[in-house]
């Protein structure tokens, strides 16, 4: 008999394919819930999304015709057990809903409320964990999927089950999110219905390994107080994506923060000199170095969309010709 969930999405690429899984194995989605402000139900530009439904939310909903419901913050709305009682919804699924169920709600769901995690539990609690995981370096035994059941702390149910998904060698942040995606579909299309019907128990988590983690500001930012190490490795993770940013001393430089893309060069130790602001380069010390930074470019984001295109189109999800 199938299930039918009520989500809570958010427009990625690890939500999309979990979603998409859920539905190929034959189970419904009754409602998508979301905050007033979502793109959820908006027209769909994005060229990505277009070329590859199947890492789109959006165009999920929309070839399905799936409901998408519009609520307040769910900790603000008393009938949200009355609303899911009245669809018929037998799950809860979160997909990147980026909101504390509260215990009333989960109450009603009665272990049958699933969250996927994108790292590997019980280390990087909270949100945003792969950039907390990339500025330390644990990407490597870190990184993966993690299917676990909700409960009132912020992802401490028990484990259903994981996948491990390590920062690839090569293909970037794309590729990394491309493969997250698949494995987080890998565990709603198997584990998931296995755990739903009762063939498979849920482990509590080891909370001596528990961390939570969240970037403190200016954590994944490259300025006077990084190192060298450091900021190799956020320009390794970080640079192809877009979000890596310099921000130079106070009052050295006209502009406060700066997207850069890469290092173009170590010019020695720090000199004490302020930086240095060109076309394509910015020049400043770091903690143990000065070094020259590659600012980003148009070059630089045609890259980036390109390195996502190969990651999608090795999975050969775009749509048929």
């Amino acid at each position: 008999m199938p299930h039918r969930a009520i989500v809570l999405a958010e427009e990625t690429w690890i939500a999309a394919r979990a979603l998409d899984a859920w539905l190929e194995a034959g189970h419904e989605v009754a409602e998508v819930w979301c905050p007033p402000r979502s793109s959820l139900d908006r027209p769909i530009r994005q060229p990505l999304a277009l070329a590859f439904p199947r890492f789109s939310v959006r165009q999920i909903i929309r070839r399905r015709g799936i409901r998408v419901h519009r609520c307040s913050p769910l900790r603000a709305w008393p009938e949200a057990a009355a609303r899911a009682e009245s669809q018929s919804a037998d799950v809860l699924l979160n997909l990147f809903g980026l909101q504390i169920i509260p215990g009333g709600l989960l109450d009603h769901f009665a272990g049958r409320a699933l969250n996927v995690h994108p790292a590997l539990l019980p280390r990087y609690r909270g949100p945003c964990p792969r950039l907390a995981m990339l500025a330390e370096g644990c990407s490597h035994d870190a990184g993966g999927v993690c299917l676990h059941v909700l409960t009132e702390g912020v992802d401490e149910g028990p484990i259903v089950d994981e996948r491990r998904v390590p920062y690839p060698k090569v293909g970037g942040y794309a590729e990394w999110d491309a493969a997250l995606a698949d494995a987080a579909a890998d565990l709603m299309a198997s584990s998931a219905i296995t755990y739903l019907d009762g063939s498979l128990a849920a482990t509590p988590q080891d909370e001596s390994l528990a961390c939570y983690r969240r970037p403190v500001p200016g954590e994944l930012d490259i300025g006077p107080s990084t190192t060298l190490a450091h900021a190799e490795r956020l320009v390794a993770a970080l640079g192809p994506t877009g979000r890596l940013v310099c921000r130079p001393a106070a009052g050295t430089t006209r502009r406060s923060v700066y997207r850069v893309s890469g290092i173009a060069g170590v010019i020695g130790r720090p000199t004490g000199r302020p930086a240095s602001v060109g076309f394509r380069t910015l020049e400043l010390d770091l903690a143990d170095a000065r070094v020259c930074l590659l600012r980003r470019s148009l070059r630089d984001r045609l890259r980036g969309q390109r390195e996502a295109i190969v990651a999608l189109r090795r999975r050969n999800h775009a749509v048929p010709s």
